[in-house]
C-alpha cells in the first residue's frame, strides 16, 4: 500500500484535498469559495474544515474588510504535516518503490539534489528494460506531475564514467540490491 493511499484511509479525503491544495504553494492565498472550487468540496464542508484547521493552528485567517483569505500558517506543526501532506516529497519514494520491481536493477542513485519538481536518477544494472523505466517515469509525472529524468547504465559503464568525473556533484544511493 502506498503512502498516499494510507493517509486517504487514515483520514478524511476532503480534509487532505484542503490540505495539499495549501501546501502545492505555501505561500497562497485562498477565499472560501476559492478553495471549495479547487478542491470540489461544497462551501460550508470547506468552510468547516477551514475553521477547523484555523483552530488547529494550521491555517490563518486574513480579515480584509468582510472577506476573508485563508492561508498556510509558518509554525514547526505546518512543517512537520508537510512531510506527510506534499505529494512532490513522495514521488521519488514511490518511484523507487515501482523501479525495485523492475528486473536488472541493482542500484538506484540520485544525482544532484531532489528539487521541488524534478529529479534526475541514475539506475545500475544489467539488461533494464528500457520501456518499463519510462513507462514507470511517466506514470509518476501524471501521478504527482514530479519529472524523473533517468539514466540506465551497466555497473562498469557506471565505474567509467565516475571515474572519468562524468557525474560531478552530489550523489547519494537510494536502492542498493
Amino acid at each position: 500500500m502506498q503512502r498516499t493511499d494510507i493517509l486517504e484511509q487514515l483520514f478524511d479525503s476532503k480534509v487532505l484535498k484542503t490540505l495539499r491544495l495549501f501546501y502545492a504553494d505555501e505561500k497562497t492565498d485562498c477565499y472560501l469559495r476559492e478553495i471549495a472550487k479547487k478542491t470540489g468540496i461544497p462551501v460550508a464542508t470547506a468552510f468547516r474544515i477551514v475553521n477547523k484547521l484555523a483552530e488547529l493552528g494550521i491555517i490563518e485567517t486574513v480579515q480584509i474588510k468582510k472577506f476573508k483569505l485563508y492561508k498556510l500558517c509558518d509554525n514547526e506543526h505546518t512543517r512537520f504535516l508537510g512531510q506527510f501532506i506534499r505529494k512532490e516529497k513522495q514521488a521519488l519514494q514511490v518511484f523507487i518503490t515501482r523501479a525495485k520491481a523492475i528486473d536488472g536493477i541493482n542500484t538506484i542513485t540520485l544525482q544532484g539534489r531532489e528539487e521541488k519538481d524534478r529529479a534526475n536518477i541514475i539506475l545500475i544494472g544489467a539488461n533494464i528494460d528500457q520501456a518499463k523505466v519510462k513507462e514507470l517515469c511517466a506514470v509518476i509525472k501524471t501521478e504527482f506531475n514530479f519529472t524523473i529524468t533517468e539514466l540506465i547504465l551497466g555497473g562498469e559503464q557506471f565505474k567509467q564514467m565516475d571515474s572519468m568525473g562524468l557525474f560531478p556533484g552530489k550523489k547519494q544511493v537510494l536502492y542498493q540490491r
